[in-house]
């Protein structure tokens, strides 16, 4: 009887002990789904760049203008040039205009055609600065690697690329935030690739 009960006792933990190793199996997986696209990503904006930049601070008297009226299309416009001089030192015409609709999940968009660029980003009622500029700064990444032919062939890969090249170019405070719950990164990815980053600098 007592080996019947110690023998139970083992089938138990031992079942306990497969069920939290495929628990955590499921939750490592899917927080990876994006690692290698991370890699990838990386691996082509220091082939294309070099080292990381360095970290952004925006200019301080017109964020704090944007962040007491961020629906106002002069201060996002002037804060998207800030972010693109960041990353380089072209000059930009790409004016940025709030908009109260966009498509299904969309938190901004990125649109270019033969009469020019320009960015949308969606405020809705309970618009936080915060992530109004986050957004602002992944729709400003879309322009930057645009205007510096850096892409993948596949969609997918070049949204990964757009976030990670926000973080490549020194965006992270911003990114985490206020991207966390809008962008396509998770923030166990965002934080992996800023590791992956940082051994770089």
């Amino acid at each position: 009887m007592h080996s019947i009960e110690l023998l139970f006792h083992i089938l138990f933990t031992l079942f306990i002990i497969v069920m939290t190793i495929i628990t955590v199996y499921r939750k490592s997986s899917s927080a990876i789904k994006n690692h290698s696209e991370i890699q990838e990503s990386i691996a082509l904006l220091q082939n294309r760049l070099g080292k990381p930049k360095s970290e952004y601070f925006p200019d301080q008297s017109l964020y704090e203008k944007f962040s007491k009226d961020p629906e106002n299309n002069s201060y996002l416009t002037a804060l998207a040039y800030d972010i693109l001089n960041h990353c380089d030192n072209k000059q930009w015409d790409i004016p940025v205009c709030a908009v109260k609709q966009l498509g299904p999940n969309a938190a901004g968009q990125y649109v270019h055609s033969n009469k020019g660029s320009e960015i949308r980003i969606l405020i809705g009622d309970n618009a936080h600065d915060n992530i109004v500029f986050s957004v602002l700064i992944h729709e400003c990444m879309h322009h930057f690697l645009r205007t510096n032919d850096i892409s993948f062939m596949d969609s997918h890969k070049n949204e990964v690329l757009t976030d990670t090249a926000a973080l490549y170019l020194g965006f992270s405070k911003y990114m985490n935030k206020g991207y966390i719950g809008v962008g396509y990164l998770k923030y166990r990815e965002l934080l992996y690739a800023e590791k992956m980053i940082k051994t770089l600098s």
